[in-house]
């Protein structure tokens, strides 16, 4: 049978000629899996200098007959195996790049090959950074390329910047365990974030891993940190006590490069105390039982039994928020839906960050009086109509979810939580609206709004909330502040603004 090439089939045929001509050497035109064959390579990407690595190209998807496996050095060209395993073994530290070569004859006689490659890095000795999305990724980088220089691998685990600050600790313990070969071999673990985030999930992580909690013992944790080291040290009571590393190192920021230039732990440990750097040594030894702490041993059982740091920093802040509206009250004189509403207005503006946490405010409030508009004509009770109205605002809620997910949002349990309360707001402010009327439900959400925005800057001050992990005795001057404000009598610092007039003319009397 003849095929006969007409006009425009002639012009189809010279441009795609032309296109693979012109394509770059080695680019895959055509995917592994149409052209039945794909080569795969499952195994570490980092080894010691003088151990044995062992590549495994069994998941390859290969099709026809007489499958043959080809493993090289892509730097020497060296052939280290003909077979499905390649086993090398590294005498220098630096990167390695292996190529898999995977051919095999198809069913039509044709000769199917693909090939791939995996970096390798070989190393004296192996760090772990666990960062969140504040420490510049550059700066990292930079740190990484130069230890490898010396031989030392440091291995960069790092939140995306994008993740609110609730959810930096789920955020790295996914990201470690995806991770399953990160700890082995690791020789300190680097804690880089602001606060306990990053120590919560290296806890987390590790409890849930046998053969990572059975090296820990051997391995260092260095926490880096900008606030004061007593403070963060109190927090640490829990992974000292689950986890019982050889030492816990908290430093600060010019730690860094005598901890990548040292030899080993020890010899880090002698120069940054001849370099006056500050440091504080501890162990599972360092703490000790008292009467006036207790309330510190039950955080850190929690801390150490898993629980997130952040769900701890919000049951510790729930009666700071409270006390603090309280003040605004009963002081300052502003009006807001009762206590407990705007209290868990300013925890989701906590956890979800204030301008999520408004948009998401603002939005069940219009989604509530959407709803109870269309239902005007509908006669109910009111009781049965709340409910219907709770019903479409969380309906409606799978919606602002999946947006933010899709935005790359992080959703934690704690996360929807707040939300599922925070639809409940709709009722408040519909029957204040129904009540008074719209202007005074608008100052009314304003003014819980502003509040919110207040308690959130005192209760997200990072240094307030390490001290409170650290002293969470301090918890119970709230109740002292509270029977001062119970016992106020004098006028309320808004009154004296309302009243201004009654005032100018007593003064003239």
């Amino acid at each position: 049978m003849r095929f006969i090439l007409r006009g425009p089939a002639v012009l189809f045929l010279l441009s795609a000629l032309s296109f693979l001509n012109s394509a770059p050497v080695g680019a895959q035109t055509v995917p592994p899996l149409e052209k039945g064959i794909q080569a795969i390579i499952t195994g570490p990407t980092d080894i010691a200098v003088g151990k044995t690595i062992i590549l495994d190209a069994s998941s390859s998807h290969v099709t026809g007959e007489k499958p043959e496996y080809r493993w090289t050095i892509e730097e020497t060209k060296q052939v280290i195996s003909r077979s499905v395993e390649a086993i090398y073994t590294p005498e220098r530290p630096g990167k390695i790049t292996i190529r898999l070569t995977v051919r095999s004859v198809g069913l039509d006689g044709t000769s199917l090959e693909d090939e791939t490659m995996q970096s390798v890095s070989a190393y004296r000795r192996k760090l772990i950074v666990l960062a969140d999305g504040g420490i510049p990724s550059e700066k990292l980088r930079t740190h990484a390329e130069e230890a490898m220089k010396s031989g030392v691998l440091l291995r960069i685990i790092q939140a995306d910047p994008a993740t609110p600050v609730g959810g930096v600790e789920d955020a790295l313990l996914k990201l470690l365990t995806d991770q399953k070969d990160a700890l082995t071999g690791a020789e300190s673990i680097v804690v880089w974030t602001d606060g306990i985030a990053g120590l919560q999930a290296l806890t987390r992580g590790i409890d849930s891993n046998a053969d990572w909690k059975a090296g820990i013992r051997n391995q260092t944790i260095v926490l880096v940190t900008e606030r004061s080291l007593a403070t963060i040290g109190r927090t640490t009571r829990g992974t000292l006590t689950l986890l019982k590393p050889r030492e816990l190192i908290i430093t600060r920021n010019e730690a860094i490069n005598p901890l990548l230039s040292a030899e080993n732990i020890d010899e880090f440990i002698t120069t940054i105390a001849s370099r006056d750097i500050d440091a504080l040594s501890l162990n599972a030894s360092s703490f000790t039982v008292r009467p006036w702490n207790i309330l510190s041993v039950l955080v850190n059982e929690l801390l150490a039994n898993g629980v997130s740091g952040q769900t701890i920093l919000l049951l510790l802040m729930l009666p700071v928020i409270a006390t603090i509206f309280a003040f605004l009250k009963q002081v300052v004189g502003i009006t807001t839906f009762g206590l407990y509403t705007p209290t868990i207005v300013a925890l989701s503006f906590m956890v979800l960050g204030w301008w999520i946490g408004l948009i998401t405010l603002l939005y069940i409030i219009a989604m509530g009086y959407m709803t109870r508009s269309l239902m005007r004509r509908w006669s109910l009770l009111y009781i049965p109509k709340v409910a219907i109205i709770l019903t479409v605002v969380s309906a409606t809620l799978l919606l602002l979810v999946t947006l933010g997910a899709a935005w790359g949002l992080t959703f934690t349990r704690e996360t929807i939580f707040i939300l599922l309360i925070l639809s409940t707001l709709a009722e408040n402010f519909l029957q204040l609206k129904t009540e008074e009327g719209w202007w005074s439900a608008l100052f009314g959400i304003s003014e819980t709004i502003l509040g919110a925005f207040v308690c959130v800057a005192i209760v997200q001050w990072q240094f307030f909330q390490s001290l409170i992990l650290a002293y969470p005795e301090l918890l119970l001057l709230t109740i002292v502040v509270n029977v001062i404000l119970g016992r106020w009598t004098g006028l309320r610092l808004v009154e004296y603004f309302r009243f201004r007039e009654v005032f100018r003319h007593l003064a003239e009397e």
